[in-house]
């Protein structure tokens, strides 16, 4: 289904993110209204990775709405198969993964991503965070990182596990985009993909309130 998009094409060609995105995004921040803070810390052009905790299966839309940027996220490969909802990912520039074992496809695919130029959204943890803390990296974000070379943008999303469709009293979800890690840094972080995963890790956690830090509680 090439026809209905592909992750490395530019947001121009991305047809179904360009008419639906805008009022989406609308009727979304008359709901949940979205406050973003740091966004000057973008790279102005070209790929790259933006590293995020993940706490609520909102995380990516809200994401997207914030940035008004159509990021390429991975999703499991089981989402794919349903009808429409499959359609309107791989439209939007989604890809699959098959979660819990290496997906040598999903990561090649990523990679060829990156070097189109276009933003490929990360969450390390591998799944969301029940309570809302930070769970340890998987060692993958250290193999993407290193083999693409581009910069790795640390964000952290506050407020989308409690967030709810309501004409009442609204949840404000927060999302602040931290300074971009360059290549040289995560050479200097070692050659052990785990402790390069944990780096990159602490600087999401240092964008998180103390209490949402969890496994780098001891960030300073």
């Amino acid at each position: 289904m090439s026809w209905a998009g592909r992750p490395e094409w530019p947001r121009e060609r991305l047809w179904l993110w360009r008419i639906g995105f805008p009022p989406v995004r609308a009727i979304v921040n008359a709901i949940v209204p979205v406050q973003l803070q740091g966004r000057e810390n973008l790279p102005g052009a070209g790929g790259y990775l933006l590293v995020s905790n993940h706490i609520s299966w909102l995380d990516p839309p809200m994401l997207e709405f914030a940035l008004g940027e159509p990021i390429r996220f991975m999703a499991k490969r089981e989402v794919f198969a349903v009808p429409v909802i499959g359609f309107v990912l791989r439209a939007i520039g989604n890809f699959p993964i098959r979660r819990g074992e290496s997906d040598r496809r999903a990561l090649e695919t990523a990679l060829r991503v990156l070097a189109a130029g276009q933003p490929v959204g990360f969450f390390p943890e591998g799944t969301r965070s029940k309570d809302g803390c930070l769970r340890r990296a998987k060692p993958g974000i250290a193999l993407l990182a290193r083999r693409s070379g581009v910069p790795v943008v640390p964000v952290a999303v506050m407020g989308t596990r409690h967030a709810r469709i309501s004409l009442g009293r609204r949840t404000r979800v927060l999302v602040r985009v931290g300074a971009p890690i360059a290549a040289s840094e995560l050479v200097a972080a070692g050659t052990n993909d785990q402790a390069v995963a944990d780096a990159i890790m602490r600087r999401v956690a240092g964008l998180l309130p103390e209490a949402m830090r969890g496994a780098y509680a001891d960030t300073s």
